[in-house]
Formats: C-alpha cells, structure tokens, sequence
C-alpha cells in the first residue's frame, strides 16, 4: 500500500518548467521593436526613428531578401501568450505575412535594441 501512495504522488507531479528559449542573433532578419500597439522602430538592417504601425509594411517590403522577421514586443508582461500576446502580435504578424516574411519570431522586450538573448514568445515557421 504504501508503495501505491508513492507510485501515485510521483506519477502526479508535474515537472519542472522548460527554461525559456533564448534568441541568437541573426544578421539576416529583419528585426522591429514594438514599443507598444501602434509604435515600432526599425532596429535592423538600419536603424530608424520611431514610426506608427501603418508604415510598417514599407519598410517591411524594402529587404526582399529576407526571409526572417523578428519582432521584439516591449513593455510586454503576460509569462505564457495570451490575449495581450494575441492583441499585439496578430496585426504584426499579417503585416510581415504579406511583405513575403516566411519566418517571425516574436521576443519579449526589456529595454535593449539587441535581440539576441532575449526570451523567445512564439514562432512561426
């Protein structure tokens, strides 16, 4: 009996989470950082002053060769995706879909213009 009891309370532990993913730098992606819902900046491949959303898919469309977007969302708080994730990133997402991105990641922000080392929220092969 007393082996079932520990059997059970092992076999109902859940395990530890999985250490969040971490970015390595790409120098061939595009990288954006989201300053929040309406506001970005081009941090690679030139850097640019801040510009509302609706000028993103300009500036999307000007590095053909790209295949990689990388989107750094600042000021985002939520620690799995949800609907701040969702709110932020779907409007990004279908923007950089149609400037021809066939990969984007999406990191979480703490203040820096460098992605690498950032934490990985989702992304879309």
């Amino acid at each position: 009996m007393l082996s079932a009891l520990i059997l059970l309370a092992t076999s109902c532990a859940t395990p530890p989470p999985a250490p969040p993913a971490l970015y390595q730098a790409n120098t061939t992606a595009f990288v954006i950082d989201s300053l929040d819902g309406t506001t970005y900046q081009v941090i690679q491949p030139a850097p640019s002053d801040k510009q509302d959303n609706t000028s993103l898919l300009a500036d999307a469309k000007k590095n053909p060769s790209f295949e990689t977007a990388v989107v750094i969302l600042e000021n985002y708080k939520e620690p799995q995706p949800g609907d701040q994730f969702r709110d932020r990133s779907t409007p990004l997402f279908i923007t950089l879909r149609q400037a021809g991105y066939k990969h984007i990641i999406f990191l979480q922000g703490n203040g820096v213009a460098n992605p690498a080392g950032l934490i990985t929220i989702a992304t879309y092969d």
